[in-house]
């Protein structure tokens, strides 16, 4: 049990960088730890098919590991509608690790969502140009799965947050921002803009590139003075991917709604994973953003 919750944690902690690597293969699936949870698919409006799992709140998970699982019956614990959270997933490999944030949220009351981005996991095959460091294609999958997840008598449409981590919290920035419905955000080291990503990676000798209708319009720096709904920034104290200087300079000061950051001390990029900022309190620091402005 123990070497299998190291390797989920350390194949998590290898996706939280910017680096396009599409994944086929789920190597976990929640039915192997006793999750409930049902499968669909949602339309972009270009047409491709997204794929979402969509864990409802539910009891207590020991997240024990079942060698030989049934997928268990689909049920609610009551008819209430609950909050939401959608969990945008990892730019390597597909969205199986998410369900990690599921087990926490899930007995605080929360219905969790999460998703493959085209191309990736479950979703409809589409190119990936993996020099590529995102794609404006990826608003339009957030879009897809927020719009079809409003109508699941599950949840509670006036009640929407959204987080991601790294690359996945640069892409959730914009359409935060310009969707009303999404109440609130949690962005772990979300990077002010692209071209800082680049300069980093050029370093160590990995060239990426910034798609052309990216344009710097869309950058977290400069939409920042724009949202006015409450976000919670974290970032590692030693992050030089995105650093935390910048993340609360550039971003942070300009917000104009409720607002709140943690700067994790003595840890770099991957901070959810170290000293104070172990998974499990980052999931819960996040729950406690959420309880005060979803509930």
């Amino acid at each position: 049990m123990k070497k299998i919750w190291i390797f989920i944690l350390m194949a998590f902690l290898m996706q939280s960088v910017f680096a396009l690597k599409p994944g086929k293969k789920y190597d976990f699936k929640p039915e192997g730890y006793g999750m409930i949870y049902k499968e669909f698919k949602a339309k972009t409006s270009d047409k491709i098919k997204i794929n979402v799992w969509f864990f409802p709140a539910q009891d207590s998970l020991l997240f024990k590991y079942y060698k030989n699982p049934k997928k268990l019956e689909y049920k609610t614990i009551d008819n209430k509608k609950r909050p939401t959270i959608i969990v945008c997933p990892q730019d390597m490999g597909t969205m199986d690790g998410m369900f990690q944030y599921a087990r926490i949220m899930c007995p605080k009351g929360y219905n969790v969502v999460t998703f493959d981005w085209r191309g990736f996991g479950g979703s409809e095959k589409w190119p990936i140009n993996e020099d590529y460091l995102c794609y404006t294609e990826f608003f339009m999958d957030i879009d897809a799965v927020v719009d079809k997840v409003k109508l699941l008598e599950e949840v509670d449409a006036s009640k929407i947050g959204i987080c991601g981590y790294s690359m996945p919290a640069f892409q959730s920035f914009p359409v935060f921002q310009k969707r009303s419905d999404i109440k609130c955000y949690v962005g772990g080291a979300l990077s002010a803009d692209l071209d800082t990503i680049v300069g980093y990676w050029a370093k160590h000798n990995k060239k990426l590139i910034i798609p052309e209708d990216y344009t710097r319009d869309l950058y977290p720096e400069n939409i920042a003075d724009k949202v006015t709904k409450p976000c919670l920034l974290i970032v590692g104290e030693l992050d030089e991917i995105t650093p935390a200087k910048r993340v609360e300079q550039d971003i942070y000061n300009k917000l104009k709604g409720e607002k709140e950051i943690w700067i994790i001390k003595g840890v770099g990029h991957g901070a959810q994973f170290y000293k104070e900022g172990s998974f499990h309190n980052y999931v819960n620091r996040m729950v406690v953003f959420y309880d005060k402005h979803l509930k």
